[in-house]
């Protein structure tokens, strides 16, 4: 009797984790949190701004989102961005991004940088009000990349759409 429970209780909890699987990988839910990689299991790398005399204008110390489950949770599970910080988003080669400000705590500047390595476009986001997640902010831009600062750190530094993004991934972990 007790090994019939025990046989219907993992039957059950089996059917429940397909049950998820098959809804993770069908994208009507996320994957769960514990799997999109804590702040700590990001490659990082140093990004430099410099305008068109070579001159540098910012240096952002960045979490590099290059897998699907970083991309989708960003900077959602961040609850502040540091002055001089952000996140780098990665792709193949130049296309089309929407981001959302899902889960969002504080503004944005969301930088769209071409295959070139030139800022295509810059757009600040503002945080999701009380009772709003975020989707309903959405900033559009053509980009290889796409960098997210705190917004108004691209103002003051004086960066603007053409000036030159440098990437530097050696010995950063």
């Amino acid at each position: 009797m007790a090994l019939q429970r025990a046989l219907n209780g993992i039957g059950v909890v089996a059917v429940l984790a397909l049950v998820l699987t098959a809804a993770v990988a069908a994208g009507v839910v996320p994957p769960p949190a514990a799997f999109m990689g804590a702040p700590d299991d990001y490659e990082r790398a140093e990004v430099t701004i410099t305008n068109n005399c070579s001159q540098t204008l910012g240096t952002v110390d960045v979490r590099i989102a290059d897998t699907y489950q970083q991309k989708y949770t960003g900077l959602s599970n961040t609850s502040s961005l540091a002055n001089g910080s952000g996140m780098l988003f990665t792709y193949e080669e130049s296309s089309e991004h929407t981001y959302v400000m899902r889960e969002m705590d504080f503004p944005l500047d969301i930088v769209f940088i071409g295959a070139d390595g030139r800022i295509n476009a810059i757009e600040s986001a503002p945080a999701p009000g009380p009772n709003e997640n975020g989707e309903n902010i959405q900033r559009t831009g053509r980009g290889q990349y796409i960098l997210e600062v705190p917004r108004g750190w691209m103002a003051s530094h004086g960066i603007h759409v053409g000036h030159r993004v440098d990437i530097d991934r050696s010995n950063r972990r």
